[in-house]
């Protein structure tokens, strides 16, 4: 999931023009399945190009809200189960996967298939500030140990795991394993240990599964009153400006720059955006999304309201 708001004058696109953050370098972003030059030739567009850059950018993301933190933190222990995976292979997971949850229902990375995300709708975090701990609905795996015999779920769930251990033929043990730990990064699970090759297989069967997707979707109870997950992880926020201001990511920026607009600033820049170059601290934007949120809100006011006054039936009656 990203957070990165794509604004309508697109500020990833000015930010690169003004080098703040130094040209977007297109080699420097890593995603599963990556096609080789002459194959992105054929595939880009206006569109791909502002989602790679949107990539790129997530990496400078100062959490604002603890959503933010809590996915700072799962794509940094995501990063670290693929670091010694071949992109061939993860290719190859992405795939198969796809083919286990159906045309209908393929993912386009598997920090997708593997996403909690899916069970944070109306939670608390989406406005909660930054912290370090945060609670979620139990994973998938975990509701169906806890189901009764012959309920829906967990005869849904004896299907899929049964589907997916024909999948599983096509892993060796060492590439389930290798799934399998890619998984609870994805998710986040900090508790559990894989013993067996079977405990691999239902754990995988369970949390990549459309097919429960489908009834959490349709009637999300067990989920919500089953007891929840409580995930702590490092201050992400602090984490994230000691990487900013030694250059870890990008040209190394100043104290100074984390400091947010006032909103005399914010309504400045989004009457004139070259407004936004001339500031000393035009940097801070690429690192914030609250700033960016903020941006937006007055970019689509201002658009607005030129909008109406071009248009004679945008007058209110006298």
């Amino acid at each position: 999931m990203s957070f990165t708001v794509k604004l309508g004058f697109c500020v990833v696109s000015l930010l690169d023009r003004a080098e703040v953050l130094g040209q977007f370098d297109r080699d420097s972003v890593s995603w599963e399945n990556k096609p080789t030059r002459g194959e992105e030739v054929d595939l880009q567009t206006p569109a791909t190009e502002v989602d790679q850059m949107i990539v790129q950018l997530n990496e400078f993301i100062l959490p604002s809200s603890l959503i933010e933190s809590f996915d700072v933190y799962r794509g940094e222990k995501y990063k670290e189960a693929i670091k010694a995976v071949p992109e061939s292979t993860l290719a190859w997971f992405l795939e198969m996967l796809n083919r286990y949850r159906g045309p209908e229902d393929r993912k386009e990375s598997l920090l997708e298939v593997f996403d909690p995300f899916m069970y944070t709708e109306n939670h608390p975090a989406w406005d909660s500030p930054p912290g370090k701990v945060i609670e979620l609905p139990a994973l998938t795996s975990e509701i169906v140990a806890m189901a009764e015999k012959g309920s829906k779920l967990a005869e849904v769930a004896r299907d899929e795991i049964r589907q997916f251990r024909h999948h599983a033929d096509s892993y060796d043990d060492e590439e389930l394993m290798q799934l399998g730990e890619i998984a609870k990064a994805g998710l986040a699970d900090q508790k559990t240990v894989f013993q067996t090759r079977n405990e691999i297989i239902r754990y995988l069967a369970l949390n990549a599964s459309a097919g429960m997707e489908d009834l959490w979707v349709a009637d999300g109870t067990e989920w919500l009153e089953a007891p929840v997950r409580r995930i702590e992880f490092p201050d992400m926020v602090a984490r994230r400006k000691e990487q900013l201001l030694h250059g870890q990511l990008a040209p190394a920026l100043k104290e100074e720059d984390f400091v947010c607009y006032t909103d005399d600033e914010v309504r400045g820049f989004a009457c004139d955006m070259r407004s936004l170059f001339l500031h000393d601290r035009s940097r801070h934007l690429a690192i914030c999304t609250g700033c960016k949120k903020r941006l937006e809100a007055w970019t689509k006011i201002i658009s607005g309201f030129d909008n109406k006054i071009a248009t004679k039936t945008g007058w209110p009656d006298a």
